[in-house]
């Protein structure tokens, strides 16, 4: 994956990111039971949009090869479909009128399940960047790692 492609990916999971983030504050408004399971969430995408501002950033100052670039595109497509699925979860549960004891029943546990995944993924994309930012100014091409 090149750099600008790797920007690319990281910036379109972003907006995709805000608009679930503008979706979950929607449905609390309907669901309030979910306020509590739904603030984290938001909070672990709310970091995860920054991460991947950063990284986009990043990469798109850099001619050179990124370290493990490869990787990166992989866990932007898997955080991708995570957020994706927390989408589809709060679509389930959105209709009718009974949206609080369907989301006590399953989507609490759905959503938790999503949202640990998406902070495991986050937390790699954090080392990436960290990565990015120790040996990028020293020139290294790091993607032999790939």
């Amino acid at each position: 994956m090149e750099p600008l492609s790797i920007a690319t990916a990281c910036l379109s999971l972003a907006g995709t990111v805000a608009k679930v983030s503008q979706s979950i504050r929607t449905f609390v408004r309907t669901a309030r039971e979910a306020r509590s399971d739904l603030d984290l969430v938001s909070r672990e995408l709310h970091s995860l949009q920054i991460v991947l501002e950063l990284l986009a950033e990043d990469t798109e100052e850099t001619p050179k090869a990124i370290p493990l670039e490869k990787q990166i595109g992989g866990i932007v497509e898997f955080c991708n479909s995570v957020v994706q699925d927390i989408a589809k979860v709060l679509q389930k549960h959105e209709k009718g009128k009974l949206t609080g004891i369907k989301w006590a029943l399953s989507g609490r546990d759905d959503v938790a399940r999503l949202k640990s995944m998406l902070e495991a993924q986050k937390s790699a994309l954090e080392i990436v960047l960290e990565m990015v930012n120790l040996y990028a100014p020293f020139g290294y091409n790091l993607a032999v790692l790939s």
